[in-house]
Protein backbone atom coordinates (compact mmCIF):
# COMPACT_ATOMS: atom_id res chain seq x y z
CA UNK A 1 0.00 0.00 0.00
CA UNK A 2 3.08 2.28 0.44
CA UNK A 3 4.62 1.49 -2.39
CA UNK A 4 1.80 2.74 -4.55
CA UNK A 5 1.30 5.91 -2.49
CA UNK A 6 4.88 6.54 -3.22
CA UNK A 7 4.14 5.50 -6.92
CA UNK A 8 1.32 7.82 -7.17
CA UNK A 9 3.23 10.53 -5.59
CA UNK A 10 6.33 9.98 -7.95
CA UNK A 11 3.85 10.34 -10.72
CA UNK A 12 2.42 13.34 -10.07
CA UNK A 13 5.17 14.78 -9.22
CA UNK A 14 6.73 13.61 -12.99
CA UNK A 15 3.24 15.40 -14.73
CA UNK A 16 3.61 18.53 -12.82
CA UNK A 17 7.24 18.65 -14.14
CA UNK A 18 5.67 18.02 -17.50
CA UNK A 19 3.06 21.10 -17.10
CA UNK A 20 6.07 22.83 -15.87
CA UNK A 21 8.05 21.61 -19.23
CA UNK A 22 5.28 23.38 -21.18
CA UNK A 23 5.36 26.87 -19.49
CA UNK A 24 7.81 27.86 -21.84
CA UNK A 25 9.98 31.54 -21.55
CA UNK A 26 9.37 34.97 -21.09
CA UNK A 27 9.45 37.23 -24.38
CA UNK A 28 11.00 40.92 -25.11
CA UNK A 29 7.33 42.35 -24.24
CA UNK A 30 7.14 40.93 -21.08
CA UNK A 31 4.30 38.10 -22.20
CA UNK A 32 4.97 34.23 -21.19
CA UNK A 33 5.32 32.15 -24.15
CA UNK A 34 3.39 28.72 -24.07
CA UNK A 35 3.78 26.95 -27.02
CA UNK A 36 3.70 23.48 -26.77
CA UNK A 37 5.19 20.79 -29.17
CA UNK A 38 6.62 23.75 -31.47
CA UNK A 39 9.96 22.11 -32.95
CA UNK A 40 13.26 24.17 -31.90
CA UNK A 41 11.31 25.72 -29.41
CA UNK A 42 12.38 25.60 -25.42
CA UNK A 43 10.83 23.31 -23.09
CA UNK A 44 11.69 22.29 -19.86
CA UNK A 45 13.29 18.73 -19.80
CA UNK A 46 15.15 17.33 -16.92
CA UNK A 47 16.12 20.77 -15.45
CA UNK A 48 18.18 22.00 -19.01
CA UNK A 49 16.85 24.64 -20.63
CA UNK A 50 17.14 23.09 -24.89
CA UNK A 51 17.08 25.94 -27.65
CA UNK A 52 17.34 27.11 -31.21
CA UNK A 53 20.48 28.69 -31.01
CA UNK A 54 20.28 30.83 -34.07
CA UNK A 55 17.53 32.46 -32.61
CA UNK A 56 19.14 33.30 -29.38
CA UNK A 57 19.14 37.25 -29.16
CA UNK A 58 21.82 37.28 -26.49
CA UNK A 59 20.30 39.18 -24.01
CA UNK A 60 19.45 35.79 -22.07
CA UNK A 61 15.76 35.76 -23.75
CA UNK A 62 15.02 32.80 -26.62
CA UNK A 63 12.30 33.04 -28.99
CA UNK A 64 10.85 30.95 -31.37
CA UNK A 65 8.00 30.76 -33.35
CA UNK A 66 7.07 28.51 -35.67
CA UNK A 67 4.02 28.10 -38.26
CA UNK A 68 3.72 25.32 -40.32
CA UNK A 69 2.76 26.52 -43.38
CA UNK A 70 2.90 23.45 -45.41
CA UNK A 71 0.53 21.76 -42.97
CA UNK A 72 -1.49 24.67 -41.55
CA UNK A 73 -3.89 21.94 -39.22
CA UNK A 74 -0.90 20.81 -37.35
CA UNK A 75 -2.12 23.40 -34.75
CA UNK A 76 -5.61 24.04 -35.46
CA UNK A 77 -7.35 23.15 -32.38
CA UNK A 78 -10.58 24.05 -33.52
CA UNK A 79 -10.77 22.41 -37.51
CA UNK A 80 -13.67 23.97 -38.92
CA UNK A 81 -12.01 27.52 -38.86
CA UNK A 82 -10.36 28.26 -42.44
CA UNK A 83 -7.61 30.58 -41.37
CA UNK A 84 -5.77 30.13 -45.05
CA UNK A 85 -8.10 33.20 -46.30
CA UNK A 86 -7.55 35.17 -42.99
CA UNK A 87 -7.93 39.23 -43.46
CA UNK A 88 -6.44 41.27 -40.91
CA UNK A 89 -8.70 44.42 -40.31
CA UNK A 90 -6.81 47.53 -40.93
CA UNK A 91 -7.62 50.24 -41.98
CA UNK A 92 -5.42 51.55 -45.03
CA UNK A 93 -6.08 54.92 -46.46
CA UNK A 94 -3.51 54.68 -49.30
CA UNK A 95 -4.77 51.46 -51.34
CA UNK A 96 -7.97 51.07 -52.91
CA UNK A 97 -9.54 48.17 -50.58
CA UNK A 98 -9.83 50.72 -48.06
CA UNK A 99 -13.29 50.48 -46.77
CA UNK A 100 -16.11 53.09 -47.25
CA UNK A 101 -19.76 53.44 -47.82
CA UNK A 102 -21.21 55.16 -50.80
CA UNK A 103 -24.52 56.20 -52.33
CA UNK A 104 -25.70 57.77 -55.59
CA UNK A 105 -27.96 60.23 -55.44
CA UNK A 106 -29.09 61.69 -58.82
CA UNK A 107 -29.66 65.28 -59.54
CA UNK A 108 -31.51 67.01 -62.45
CA UNK A 109 -32.45 70.71 -63.26
CA UNK A 110 -34.58 72.02 -65.94
CA UNK A 111 -34.74 75.70 -66.44
CA UNK A 112 -37.06 77.02 -68.52
CA UNK A 113 -36.43 79.12 -71.61
CA UNK A 114 -37.30 83.12 -71.77
CA UNK A 115 -37.66 84.49 -75.16
CA UNK A 116 -37.83 87.93 -75.49
CA UNK A 117 -38.29 90.87 -79.02
CA UNK A 118 -39.19 93.97 -78.68
CA UNK A 119 -40.17 96.07 -81.86
CA UNK A 120 -39.99 100.05 -82.10
CA UNK A 121 -41.04 102.65 -84.71
CA UNK A 122 -44.06 104.87 -85.61
CA UNK A 123 -44.05 106.41 -82.29
CA UNK A 124 -45.08 102.95 -80.50
CA UNK A 125 -43.05 99.72 -78.85
CA UNK A 126 -44.30 96.46 -78.70
CA UNK A 127 -43.00 93.64 -76.40
CA UNK A 128 -43.30 90.09 -76.56
CA UNK A 129 -42.60 87.54 -74.09
CA UNK A 130 -42.25 83.83 -74.18
CA UNK A 131 -41.80 81.86 -70.31
CA UNK A 132 -40.90 77.89 -70.69
CA UNK A 133 -42.52 75.68 -72.81
CA UNK A 134 -45.60 76.04 -75.14
CA UNK A 135 -45.95 79.37 -74.46
CA UNK A 136 -46.22 81.35 -77.65
CA UNK A 137 -46.76 84.89 -77.42
CA UNK A 138 -47.60 86.04 -81.02
CA UNK A 139 -49.99 89.16 -81.82
CA UNK A 140 -50.43 91.88 -83.73
CA UNK A 141 -49.51 96.05 -83.44
CA UNK A 142 -52.96 96.29 -84.33
CA UNK A 143 -55.27 95.24 -81.74
CA UNK A 144 -58.84 94.45 -82.87
CA UNK A 145 -58.17 95.89 -86.34
CA UNK A 146 -57.29 99.52 -85.18
CA UNK A 147 -55.32 101.41 -86.72
CA UNK A 148 -52.33 103.77 -85.84
CA UNK A 149 -49.19 101.83 -84.83
CA UNK A 150 -48.48 100.30 -88.55
CA UNK A 151 -46.15 100.67 -91.66
CA UNK A 152 -46.80 102.78 -94.43
CA UNK A 153 -45.45 103.72 -97.11
CA UNK A 154 -46.51 107.34 -98.16
CA UNK A 155 -45.18 110.18 -99.96
CA UNK A 156 -46.18 112.44 -97.49
CA UNK A 157 -44.48 110.90 -94.16
CA UNK A 158 -41.32 108.46 -96.00
CA UNK A 159 -40.94 110.57 -98.44
CA UNK A 160 -39.34 109.93 -101.76
CA UNK A 161 -35.95 108.01 -101.60
CA UNK A 162 -33.75 106.84 -104.49
CA UNK A 163 -31.91 104.00 -104.91
CA UNK A 164 -29.27 104.54 -102.28
CA UNK A 165 -31.85 105.27 -99.88
CA UNK A 166 -31.49 109.08 -99.97
CA UNK A 167 -34.09 111.50 -99.40
CA UNK A 168 -35.48 113.04 -102.88
CA UNK A 169 -38.38 115.00 -100.87
CA UNK A 170 -41.51 114.52 -99.14
CA UNK A 171 -44.72 116.26 -99.03
CA UNK A 172 -48.58 116.55 -100.33
CA UNK A 173 -48.12 116.36 -104.20
CA UNK A 174 -44.88 116.14 -104.46
CA UNK A 175 -43.19 117.09 -107.68
CA UNK A 176 -40.90 114.04 -107.89
CA UNK A 177 -41.52 112.34 -111.29
CA UNK A 178 -41.83 108.42 -111.10
CA UNK A 179 -38.83 106.68 -112.40
CA UNK A 180 -37.21 103.10 -112.20
CA UNK A 181 -34.62 104.49 -109.58
CA UNK A 182 -37.54 106.45 -107.06
CA UNK A 183 -38.97 104.90 -103.98
CA UNK A 184 -41.36 105.86 -101.44
CA UNK A 185 -40.23 105.03 -98.13
CA UNK A 186 -41.98 103.30 -94.92
CA UNK A 187 -42.86 106.18 -92.28
CA UNK A 188 -39.96 104.85 -90.20
CA UNK A 189 -36.93 103.00 -89.42
CA UNK A 190 -37.60 99.83 -87.28
CA UNK A 191 -35.61 98.38 -84.51
CA UNK A 192 -35.80 95.72 -83.00
CA UNK A 193 -34.01 93.86 -80.07
CA UNK A 194 -34.25 89.78 -79.13
CA UNK A 195 -32.43 88.27 -76.17
CA UNK A 196 -32.42 84.78 -74.78
CA UNK A 197 -31.39 81.92 -72.73
CA UNK A 198 -31.60 79.19 -75.63
CA UNK A 199 -30.12 79.27 -79.10
CA UNK A 200 -32.15 81.30 -81.21
CA UNK A 201 -33.53 82.04 -84.86
CA UNK A 202 -34.18 85.35 -85.83
CA UNK A 203 -36.66 86.40 -88.75
CA UNK A 204 -38.02 88.96 -90.86
CA UNK A 205 -40.67 87.37 -93.08
CA UNK A 206 -42.64 88.68 -95.75
CA UNK A 207 -43.71 88.67 -99.31
CA UNK A 208 -44.95 91.27 -102.10
CA UNK A 209 -47.82 94.02 -101.21
CA UNK A 210 -51.09 92.75 -103.11
CA UNK A 211 -53.38 96.10 -104.88
CA UNK A 212 -56.93 96.10 -103.14
CA UNK A 213 -58.41 98.01 -104.90
CA UNK A 214 -60.25 97.45 -108.77
CA UNK A 215 -57.67 99.55 -110.41
CA UNK A 216 -54.75 97.37 -109.27
CA UNK A 217 -56.42 94.51 -108.18
CA UNK A 218 -53.94 91.51 -108.26
CA UNK A 219 -51.50 93.72 -108.97
CA UNK A 220 -47.71 93.03 -106.51
CA UNK A 221 -45.75 95.50 -105.22
CA UNK A 222 -42.63 94.59 -103.79
CA UNK A 223 -40.54 95.68 -100.94
CA UNK A 224 -37.53 96.35 -100.34
CA UNK A 225 -35.23 96.63 -96.74
CA UNK A 226 -32.09 96.99 -95.66
CA UNK A 227 -30.65 96.23 -92.55
CA UNK A 228 -28.10 97.80 -90.15
CA UNK A 229 -27.05 94.70 -87.17
CA UNK A 230 -24.60 97.12 -85.41
CA UNK A 231 -22.06 97.41 -88.07
CA UNK A 232 -23.64 99.85 -90.72
CA UNK A 233 -26.36 98.90 -93.61
CA UNK A 234 -25.57 95.49 -95.54
CA UNK A 235 -24.50 95.94 -98.74
CA UNK A 236 -27.56 94.59 -100.01
CA UNK A 237 -31.29 95.35 -100.41
CA UNK A 238 -33.35 92.07 -99.13
CA UNK A 239 -36.30 92.45 -101.65
CA UNK A 240 -39.75 91.03 -101.21
CA UNK A 241 -41.21 90.50 -104.24
CA UNK A 242 -42.25 86.90 -103.21
CA UNK A 243 -42.91 85.15 -99.87
CA UNK A 244 -39.22 85.05 -98.21
CA UNK A 245 -37.64 84.95 -94.80
CA UNK A 246 -34.55 86.96 -93.51
CA UNK A 247 -32.64 85.10 -91.22
CA UNK A 248 -30.12 85.45 -88.34
CA UNK A 249 -29.11 83.06 -85.33
CA UNK A 250 -27.73 83.94 -82.08
CA UNK A 251 -26.55 81.97 -79.35
CA UNK A 252 -27.91 81.87 -75.65
CA UNK A 253 -27.52 84.81 -74.22
CA UNK A 254 -26.46 86.78 -77.05
CA UNK A 255 -28.37 90.11 -77.70
CA UNK A 256 -29.68 90.90 -81.29
CA UNK A 257 -29.75 94.57 -82.18
CA UNK A 258 -31.14 95.99 -85.46
CA UNK A 259 -32.39 98.17 -87.73
CA UNK A 260 -34.61 97.63 -90.45
CA UNK A 261 -35.43 100.15 -93.31
CA UNK A 262 -38.08 99.50 -96.41
CA UNK A 263 -39.17 101.07 -99.24
CA UNK A 264 -41.74 100.62 -102.56
CA UNK A 265 -41.16 101.46 -106.12
CA UNK A 266 -42.43 104.73 -107.28
CA UNK A 267 -42.37 104.09 -111.45
CA UNK A 268 -44.29 104.00 -114.35
CA UNK A 269 -45.45 100.82 -114.07
CA UNK A 270 -46.30 100.76 -110.46
CA UNK A 271 -50.14 101.11 -110.58
CA UNK A 272 -52.17 103.78 -108.84
CA UNK A 273 -53.60 102.71 -105.48
CA UNK A 274 -53.79 101.18 -102.46
CA UNK A 275 -51.73 98.25 -101.44
CA UNK A 276 -51.57 96.32 -98.57
CA UNK A 277 -49.81 92.92 -96.69
CA UNK A 278 -48.05 92.42 -93.45
CA UNK A 279 -44.37 91.95 -92.04
CA UNK A 280 -43.57 89.09 -89.31
CA UNK A 281 -40.63 89.52 -87.08
CA UNK A 282 -40.27 86.68 -85.54
CA UNK A 283 -37.77 84.43 -83.26
CA UNK A 284 -37.59 80.98 -82.26
CA UNK A 285 -35.26 78.80 -80.17
CA UNK A 286 -33.49 76.11 -81.98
Amino acid sequence: MKKMLVLAFVLVFVLSGAVMAQDGVLKDDGDFEWDPGVEGGPIWQDGELYANYDVDTGDGVVFVNHIDADNPGVYTNLEEFDRSGEYLDVNDTNNENRQEVAITLPAEAYIPCYLEMRLTGNQGTTSAISYGPGASATGSTLPQGQSGYHMVFDNEIGGFLDANWVSLGHGSNAEIDPGDDVFIGACDIFAVEVISNDNYKYEVISKALEGADVANNGKKLPMYMRTDLGNGWLANDFIFNAERTFTRTRNAGVKLEALHNFKVPFSMNTVHGHYSGEVVFRAVTI
